[in-house]
């Protein structure tokens, strides 16, 4: 940004403070300084039902836990954290702006009891990459850039990484339910 432009920001919050007594000279400077612009955007009320809807489901079914507004990557994004009552966790990231996800989290808190070997009731890891796909709208195998069969404490999980039209997934999977237990979401 040009110096005159700077200079003149600096004016305006020096004015407001002068005339209403509000500290936006801070706010301001540091604001034009970084390049982060801000605008009224979406509400918290609204990126809690973007957030909402994306994991299909509604104010009923979950439990808020922090719902801050934050910069992230040079950009106001709400920070929106919630579970379940089978404590699925998710967390989200939200542009201010116009309401876009920039990132999302879920984490399956639920411990399962089944014993490995016992009742051999696997999934296959086709199945399971068809579970992980099932949730990717529009996503095929020639998307799946990482699948592995990995043991956690001696259970069967699979994990993998989809990279579709300029998002990453990367996502858990139980071997033994099919139950998808973490599922992260960025921009590529």
């Amino acid at each position: 940004m040009n110096k005159t432009f700077n200079k003149s920001i600096r004016a305006f919050a020096l004015a407001a403070v002068l005339l209403t007594g509000t500290a936006v000279y801070s706010v301001s400077t540091q604001a034009a300084s970084t390049g982060i612009v801000y605008s009224s955007g979406i509400s918290e009320a609204d990126a809690k039902s973007i957030a909402l809807k994306h994991a299909g489901l509604s104010s009923d079914d979950v439990t808020f836990i922090k719902v801050n507004k934050e910069i992230e990557h040079r950009q106001y994004v709400y920070d929106i954290e919630f579970y379940t009552a089978d404590y699925t966790e998710y967390d989200y990231e939200i542009k201010v702006s116009d309401g876009t996800i920039v990132s999302f989290d879920m984490d399956a808190e639920t411990h399962i009891n089944k014993t490995p070997g016992v009742d051999d009731g696997h999934i296959s890891a086709d199945q399971a990459l068809k579970i992980a796909l099932a949730r990717v709208s529009g996503a095929t195998e020639s998307n799946v850039r990482e699948f592995e069969t990995d043991y956690d404490d001696g259970r069967l999980r699979y994990e993998g990484t989809i990279r579709y039209q300029g998002y990453e997934y990367e996502f858990e999977i139980d071997g033994y339910t099919g139950v998808i237990l973490e599922w992260d979401m960025e921009r590529d």
